[in-house]
C-alpha cells in the first residue's frame, strides 16, 4: 500500500466541493458534538463531509498536527528531493569557537545544578515508576493497548499527585535553564554575534516546529510499557535525567538562535531490505515491538538490552496521536506520534501525509516540537516501510527513518563521533536498525532464521550500504575467541607463561572489533 503524499485537503482537490462551501457554524456544531459523543450524527457527517471527504481542519485536529508546520512541509515536498540519501552537508570550522563556549558553559552550569536537583528529583519520582510498573503488571500478557476506564483514570489520579513534587523540582530546573540561556546566549551575541538578519533567519527556521500538545494521561501509559521494558528504578533514573537535563541540550546546544546560524539538516537511515517478510508483516511485527503496551517475557529483556528502546502506545479512541517516550541508557525522551494504522473521526492512513519520498507505508510519524523541552531535537521524524527509491531499491521494504532537524554546521552539532547532534544521531541509527531489523524476523520466522539473516550497516554520510557478510555464525565465532583469549591471558598470569606471551606480543585482549570485517 502506498502512502497518501499530500497534505491537500481532499475536499480542496474536488470541484464538487468547492461549490458546496461549508459554514463555519455547522463544522463548530459538529466539532462539539464529537467532543460530547465521540462520533457525530450521520447527517451532520454528510452536510460536513460530503462523498465521504473530511474537512482539512478536522484531519489536523485527530493527527494533533498545525497548519504552519503542514504549510512548511508542504514546500519540502515541493522540492522533489531525493529522500533515500543524506542530503549534502558542509561543517563550518569556524564555528568551533561557538562550540567551545557552548561546551565551556554547559559544564560551568550544568554539573553544579545536576549536583542540587538529581538526586531529589530521582527520589520523588520513583513512587510515580513504581505505580506505573505495578499497573502495567496486572495487564495480560499481551497487551496491545492500554484500556483507558475507571480502574486506570484512578490510577491516573494518584499518579498526576505522585507526580507533583516531582514537576515542581522539574520546573525549578526549567526555569534555571532559560535564566542561564538567555544569560550565556546573550552575552555571546552581544560579543561575537551582533547579527539580527542572522537572529531571525534561525527563528525562522525553528517557527515550523513550535507547538504540540503534553498530556499526563499519556505519559503515564508510555510509562507503564516503559517500566514494563526496562524496570522501575531505570525508568525513574532516565525520566529524571529527562527532566533536569534534556532542556538544557536541546535550547542551549542543539538549537541555539543566539549563538549558532541555525538550519534544517535532512538525514536518512534506512535498514537492510525486509523482503523476505513484505512490507505488511514487517509493518505488524515492528509495531508490536514498538507501541505493544505489555510484551511477552523474553522479549521484554531484550528490549531491555537495546542501547535505545522506544514505545510509542497507539493513541486512545477519538485520535491518531499520542505522546510516546523513548528510552536510552540513562534518559527517556517525550515524543508526539501520529500512529499510520490508527482510524478515529473518518481519519485513516490515506489521509495521513507522509514527508518522504520513498516510503511504501507508513508506520509512525514522530513529531520533535521546539516547544516540547524534553526532547534534546527539533524536527520532523518518520518511520515506515521504506520502497528505497531511487538511490537504495536493494532495502527496499526495509524500514526507513528520515530525520528533518533544526541544528547548525557547526563541528559539535555535525560530525558523527560528536556528543550530539544530527550527525551522531545518523550514525547511532545505522548501528541499531539491523538490532530491531533481526527482532522483526525473529518474531515473524524465529531466532534460527533471524540469525542467519542478519547484516550489519557500513555507517558513513551520505549513504550506508550494507556489510559483505550475512548471517551471525561469524559472530558467534568471533566471540568464542575473544573467550578463549580472555581465558589465556587470565592463566597466563599466574604462569611463567605471561612473560613468554608478552614477548611473542599476544598479550593483548582482542576486542570485537579486531575480528569484524
Amino acid at each position: 500500500m502506498t502512502a497518501c503524499k499530500s497534505l491537500q485537503s481532499p475536499c480542496s482537490a474536488c470541484s464538487p466541493c468547492q461549490a458546496r462551501s461549508i459554514p463555519a457554524l455547522e463544522i463548530a456544531a459538529l466539532s462539539r458534538q464529537i467532543a460530547c459523543t465521540g462520533s457525530p450524527r450521520p447527517i451532520m457527517a454528510a452536510q460536513v463531509a460530503p462523498d465521504g471527504q473530511v474537512p482539512e481542519a478536522v484531519v489536523r485536529r485527530v493527527n494533533g498536527e498545525h497548519k504552519h508546520t503542514n504549510a512548511h512541509a508542504r514546500d519540502i515536498k515541493s522540492r522533489g528531493d531525493d529522500t533515500s540519501i543524506d542530503e549534502p552537508w558542509e561543517v563550518d570550522p569556524k564555528l568551533a569557537f561557538n562550540d567551545s563556549y557552548v561546551m565551556f558553559t554547559t559544564k560551568m552550569y550544568l554539573y553544579p545544578k545536576l549536583a542540587l536537583l538529581w538526586l531529589p528529583t530521582f527520589l520523588l519520582t520513583l513512587p510515580y515508576a513504581s505505580l506505573a510498573h505495578t499497573y502495567g503488571s496486572c495487564l495480560p500478557v499481551p497487551t496491545d493497548h492500554v484500556r483507558r476506564g475507571a480502574g486506570f483514570h484512578a490510577s491516573l489520579l494518584v499518579a498526576r499527585l505522585l507526580l507533583i513534587p516531582t514537576f515542581v523540582l522539574g520546573l525549578v530546573s526549567l526555569v534555571l535553564d532559560y535564566v542561564f540561556y538567555y544569560l550565556f546566549g546573550g552575552l555571546f551575541f552581544l560579543l561575537f554575534v551582533r547579527d539580527l538578519k542572522q537572529y531571525r533567519a534561525s527563528q525562522k527556521v525553528i517557527a515550523p516546529y513550535r507547538g504540540g500538545t503534553i498530556l499526563v494521561e499519556d505519559i503515564f501509559v508510555a510509562s507503564i510499557g516503559q517500566c514494563l521494558r526496562n524496570g522501575t528504578m531505570e525508568h525513574a533514573l532516565s525520566f529524571t535525567t529527562m527532566l533536569t537535563v534534556m532542556p538544557w541540550v536541546k535550547y542551549y546546544i542543539n538549537a541555539n538562535p543566539l549563538i549558532y546560524p541555525l538550519k534544517e539538516r535532512f538525514v536518512q537511515q534506512i535498514s537492510t531490505s525486509w523482503h523476505d517478510l513484505g512490507p505488511d508483516v514487517a509493518h505488524e511485527k515492528v509495531r508490536e515491538i514498538i507501541s505493544r503496551s505489555r510484551q511477552e517475557g523474553r522479549l521484554a529483556k531484550r528490549m531491555d538490552m537495546w542501547r535505545f528502546c522506544p514505545h510509542y502506545p497507539y493513541p486512545p479512541p477519538g485520535r491518531r496521536w499520542a505522546n510516546g517516550l523513548q528510552a536510552g541508557n540513562i534518559f527517556t525522551l517525550l515524543t508526539h506520534v501520529t500512529h499510520g494504522v490508527a482510524e478515529a473521526r473518518g481519519v485513516t492512513e490515506k489521509d495521513q501525509f507522509v514527508l518522504s519520498n520513498c516510503t511504501e507505508r507508513p508506520v509512525w510519524r514522530v513529531m520533535l516540537w521546539y516547544s516540547n523541552p524534553y526532547h534534546f531535537l527539533s524536527g520532523w521524524v518518520e518511520a515506515s516501510i521504506t520502497n528505497g527509491e531511487p538511490s537504495q531499491k536493494d532495502k527496499v521494504f526495509g524500514g526507513e527513518h528520515p530525520m528533518w532537524l533544526v541544528t547548525a554546521p557547526s563541528p559539535l552539532l555535525s560530525n558523527r563521533d560528536s556528543l550530539t547532534g544530527p550527525g551522531v544521531i545518523d550514525a547511532f541509527f545505522d548501528s541499531w536498525l539491523p538490532v530491531i531489523a533481526n527482532e522483526v524476523r525473529r518474531l515473524a520466522r524465529g531466532a534460527e532464521y533471524a540469525a542467519s539473516m542478519h547484516q550489519e550497516v557500513v555507517s558513513k554520510d551520505g549513504l550506508s550500504r550494507p556489510a559483505a557478510s550475512v548471517g551471525m555464525d561469524k559472530l558467534s565465532e568471533d566471540a568464542e575467541k575473544i573467550d578463549a583469549h580472555r581465558e589465556l591471558r587470565a592463566a597466563a598470569k599466574k604462569s611463567k607463561t605471561a612473560r613468554i606471551l608478552k614477548k611473542a606480543g599476544r598479550h593483548r585482549v582482542l576486542r570485537r572489533s579486531d575480528l569484524l570485517p
